[in-house]
């Protein structure tokens, strides 16, 4: 079948007939009789030209003239619409990762997905003699729309929801794996929220449990408390914790709202409780478990206490430790303690005031922007 697109560009760069009747890529074979190919082809093109004029601009009228007619689908114009539709679709969930990257996030899961539909325009490309024409042109513009549809299609959908509008990460702060988002307050009752992820099985949770519960008790009331051990058959076996979503704060200087998976074997976590949950998951929870958020704006990724030298303790020497102040565990859980003292004393406004006169929180609440 004649690629007519091919034939209308090689026209528009002054070919004669002969030549563009060559073209391997026009594939244009000269019935037996019809003389010079260049003259058929031409005949045929003006017959074309007639027949649609006649109709109005539409398709001819034989069956060989509509196949011509008929963009073709093909691997290259498949690429040449998904990978602008992808893009527009990751950068807008980049830019707003809530509420566009709510349910599906820019990084990794769209970030994957574009390398992949890059990967295989890049091999079309390569296998292609005719690498852009209108049908392809029209390709991109088709993708670039349909992004910018489905990317806005998904945030509507989050924002009936109820899913904040969240910001990337805007700097990096003191403590070791906190950062900084440009978000709004995310209150409960007047007092920032400290939002933690995880599960018991996980050992990084397990050993960062007792910085955060040590904290809790330095700026509230803290009972419920019940201990228990990561998983018996993952890395740092039965690492001692305490099982946070057990834990009843009350504090009028936080909102602890913990989202613990009980499995005891599976290190992941469990399904957000509700869509402002699953937003900074999305957005910002990139390293896995586990994740911790407070006031909506300072975050952390990772492991708060490495767990190397509390695997396989029993709770009850940890505990001990932590009550007298000394030992191996202390001095493992006290530093990233006193860190989230200092950050929830700095949405407080300095309060409260006897756990700001910690010379610890002194010393980091001066490190925080």
């Amino acid at each position: 079948m004649v690629d007519w697109d091919r034939v209308e560009r090689l026209r528009g760069k002054g070919w004669d007939w002969d030549r563009i009747a060559d073209d391997a890529s026009v594939d244009f074979h000269a019935d037996s009789g019809a003389g010079d190919p260049g003259r058929a082809l031409r005949t045929l093109y003006y017959q074309r030209r007639s027949r649609a004029g006649r109709r109005g601009g539409g398709r001819g009228t034989g069956d060989g003239d509509r196949a011509d007619d008929r963009p073709k689908w093909s691997l290259l114009r498949a690429s040449f619409i998904l990978t602008p539709l992808v893009a527009v679709w990751f950068v807008l969930a980049y830019v707003f990762p809530s509420p566009v990257g709510v349910f599906v996030s820019a990084i990794p899961v769209l970030a994957i997905v574009l390398f992949a539909v890059v990967a295989v325009l890049a091999f079309s490309l390569f296998r292609a003699t005719d690498r852009w024409n209108t049908t392809f042109r029209n390709g991109v513009v088709m993708g670039s729309i349909l992004g910018l549809v489905i990317a806005g299609s998904v945030g509507l959908a989050a924002i009936s929801e109820g899913c904040p509008s969240l910001t990337p990460v805007q700097s990096t702060e003191p403590g070791g794996g906190w950062t900084k988002a440009g978000n709004a307050a995310w209150t409960d009752g007047g007092a920032p929220v400290f939002f933690f992820y995880g599960a018991v099985a996980c050992p990084y949770c397990s050993a960062s449990s007792w910085s955060i519960w040590y904290a809790l008790t330095k700026v509230g009331t803290v009972t419920g408390v019940q201990t228990g051990h990561s998983s018996s058959s993952d890395v740092y076996a039965n690492t001692p914790e305490i099982i946070l979503d057990e834990l009843s704060v009350q504090s009028q200087y936080v909102s602890f709202q913990p989202a613990e998976n009980h499995d005891p074997v599976q290190t992941v976590g469990p399904v957000p409780g509700s869509c402002v949950q699953q937003a900074y998951v999305s957005a910002y929870d990139s390293s896995g478990i586990p994740f911790v958020v407070l006031n909506g704006q300072y975050i952390h990724q990772g492991t708060l206490v490495d767990p190397t030298q509390l695997a396989g303790l029993p709770a009850t020497e940890v505990m001990e430790e932590i009550q007298n102040q000394s030992g191996t565990a202390w001095s493992l859980i006290s530093p990233p303690a006193y860190w989230i003292m200092a950050y929830i004393v700095h949405l407080n406004g300095g309060n409260p005031q006897s756990v700001a006169n910690i010379a610890q929180v002194q010393q980091d609440l001066s490190q925080i922007s």
